[in-house]
């Protein structure tokens, strides 16, 4: 596909990635002179009449949407039998990825980009459009960690044919609500179980069902209960992990009633006013044992108590077998028990009040901890952002990112923002470049040059340079081999692409055989790799015949050993055709004497004269046919062709008496 042309206007230049229903290409827009990606769907699904009108409608219905957070839809078109969606290109990587390189991502950070998220969900369901296949891998992040949200609509066209694709099956099955699983019809809360998932993986960097088959995924979602977020990264405020715990409710009415409602709980999830919230418990939702979970913390709460044995130390009073001469004692010892407790509950309420007194004047000088005002070391290196924060006795977490504008080991953002108010010790979060994006070396080898050099100029290369070499095996203008090779990681920006292009077989120039004989002109083109094609030529007065009069190609012309000579030969001076008078005499017969003027000495018998002749243009035609009595003489008129000749018979009475050709004059 790489340079090919779809749509008249979409020039392939680049392949993005691929899934179950259809191919990303990167592409440019000729007419409108931008970056463009275009999903080429599967040919296997091309052929389905319901997936296509399905995925038509729901294209359509997608193409109205317009929001910063949703990749825009271009146009949609069809050429033979191949079903494109043109859509925004994004300079980016998917949030699959992003989870997978930058994981543990920052709380702040995990809420600025599910924010994102729901946004973009909740205007699509707002215009009645269900996206229906939520997942990272449809969501695109930029190195300023904007987001844009991918694929709407298209999961509902997905048919039978795809289930083949089992990556693309399984990657959707970990996203995929119980009513899903079921078989039934994905609706606005299946997307808020989807953004549930999505949330739970970029807040722990792991799947809460994961499974080697799409079938025990589903069956998990099903079935088992959520694990807890905070099971696995303890930091996960309960306010956040609540919002999780909503989202993946087994039951659809459990959930939030629109995702609207949800992005409003992420927003206030990391307020104060929340950071005391106990964790949700939903009727009918079982959870998970280990540690945090809330069966732990019944076992806390409410302890069996198993039968009570002897008592070794009972009080004497409490003894019923107590010999009665004892109990007059026993007023004495209740009443010094009751003197030595009020003593003692006196010294600790004199202890407790004094210790308040300290603690109310001692106590907020101890453990008060001042606001610090974050500075901003945004553009600065690593190590001096380090010393700047440690100056206004603040901690840094280093988070590494790609970026193309912000130069290597500098500082790209920081969370909380400069300015912002914190407390002292406080955890700055510092992103700090790690150069431009490393991507993978295509390859190129077997590509033509024309469609491929095209294709190239908007891939970002620091330069491009093309050499040519001679082969006898690879076509003319085909890649031989490139510099990087195929599969290494680059920086397109830094990189200086080599290209080695075939150009064709050994060449050797064309020598002259004009007026050299057809032998001398074999022999010549055979000494340096050429074979001739003799052909007959035009006449010619300077060229003998049969001597060379012309050649193709000219010479001087470079051409590749093996090929073929045509050759031309003269045909010496042109000749023409002529029309000549052949004399032919008859004879009367001899005998009778003859006076001269026309006159014999006797009456003699006519003789019967017949001549038949054949020339260019007449095949054994009667001339003549007469009588004669005396000796006469005919002018046959012939026409003759170059190299021909004519004939003549002549019968007298009946009988061939003479017979002759005429040649061409000379």
């Amino acid at each position: 596909m790489i340079g090919k042309r779809i749509g008249g206007r979409y020039q392939i230049l680049s392949r993005l990635g691929d899934g179950g229903m259809a191919i990303v290409f990167k592409a440019k827009d000729l007419i409108l002179d931008r970056l463009v990606a275009v999903k080429i769907l599967r040919t296997e699904l091309a052929g389905d009449e319901e997936f296509v009108r399905r995925f038509h409608r729901e294209a359509e219905s997608v193409a109205s949407l317009s929001h910063p957070n949703i990749v825009a839809i271009y146009d949609i078109g069809e050429e033979e039998d191949c079903y494109y969606i043109v859509m925004e290109y994004v300079q980016g990587m998917t949030l699959k990825d992003f989870i997978r390189d930058y994981s543990p991502i920052s709380i702040n950070e995990s809420v600025h980009i599910m924010k994102q998220i729901t946004r973009a969900i909740a205007h699509a369901h707002a215009r009645g459009v269900v996206h229906r296949d939520i997942k990272p891998q449809n969501i695109l992040i930029d190195e300023t960690e904007h987001v844009k949200v991918t694929d709407f609509g298209i999961a509902v066209a997905v048919t039978s044919a795809t289930i083949t694709y089992t990556n693309s099956i399984m990657g959707s099955a970990h996203y995929l609500s119980p009513e899903q699983a079921r078989g039934g019809k994905a609706t606005v809360k299946s997307d808020i179980y989807g953004l549930g998932i999505v949330m739970f993986e970029l807040l722990t960097g792991k799947l809460p069902f994961p499974g080697t088959s799409p079938v025990s995924v589903a069956l998990k979602h099903l079935s088992q209960p959520m694990p807890f977020p905070k099971d696995f990264r303890e930091e996960i405020p309960q306010s956040l992990e609540n919002v999780i715990i909503r989202a993946l409710a087994k039951n659809p009415d459990d959930r939030y009633a629109g995702v609207a409602e949800m992005y409003d709980d992420i927003s206030t999830s990391l307020s104060p006013a929340r950071a005391d919230e106990k964790r949700l418990v939903l009727e009918n939702e079982r959870s998970v044992s280990g540690p945090g979970s809330p069966e732990d913390e019944d076992s806390e709460k409410t302890i069996k108590m198993g039968p009570i044995k002897a008592r070794d130390s009972a009080d004497p009073e409490d003894d019923p077998k107590m010999d009665s001469a004892v109990q007059p004692s026993k007023s004495k010892k209740k009443k010094n028990r009751t003197k030595r407790w009020l003593t003692y509950t006196g010294v600790l309420l004199l202890l407790i009040t004094s210790g308040l007194i300290i603690g109310l004047t001692l106590l907020p000088r101890l453990f008060y901890v001042e606001n610090v005002s974050v500075p901003d070391v945004t553009g600065k290196t690593y190590s001096q952002a380090v010393q700047t924060m440690e100056n206004r006795h603040l901690k840094v977490a280093r988070l590494d990112r790609s970026s193309s504008s912000v130069r290597k080991d500098h500082v790209i953002r920081q969370d909380p923002e400069a300015d912002s108010q914190v407390k002292a010790d406080t955890e700055v979060s510092l992103f700090v470049s790690i150069g431009p994006e490393t991507v993978k070396m295509e390859n190129y080898v077997g590509y033509d040059r024309e469609p491929l050099a095209n294709s190239l100029k908007d891939q970002g290369y620091k330069d491009i340079i093309w050499h040519e070499v001679e082969s006898t095996t690879v076509p003319e203008g085909q890649i031989i081999r490139q510099n990087p090779a195929a599969g290494k990681d680059i920086v397109p920006s830094d990189t200086v692409l080599e290209l080695t292009v075939s150009s064709g077989k050994p060449r050797v120039s064309v020598p002259d055989l004009t007026g050299k004989t057809r032998d001398e002109a074999d022999r010549l083109l055979q000494s340096i790799g050429l074979s001739a094609d003799f052909v007959t030529g035009d006449f010619s007065d300077q060229i003998d015949k049969g001597k060379v009069i012309d050649q193709d190609p000219a010479s001087g012309n470079e051409i590749s050993k093996g090929s073929t000579v045509i050759v031309s030969l003269s045909q010496g001076s042109e000749q023409k055709q002529k029309d000549i008078e052949q004399p032919i005499r008859i004879v009367y017969p001899e005998g009778k004497k003859d006076y001269g003027n026309g006159r014999s000495d006797s009456k003699n018998q006519a003789m019967h004269i017949q001549i038949y002749y054949t020339d260019a243009n007449h095949n054994n035609v009667l001339f003549a046919d007469e009588q004669i009595t005396d000796t006469k003489t005919y002018y046959v008129p012939f026409t003759l062709n170059p190299g021909e000749k004519g004939s003549y018979r002549v019968l007298i009475n009946g009988s061939v008496k003479k017979e002759g050709t005429v040649d061409y004059p000379q």
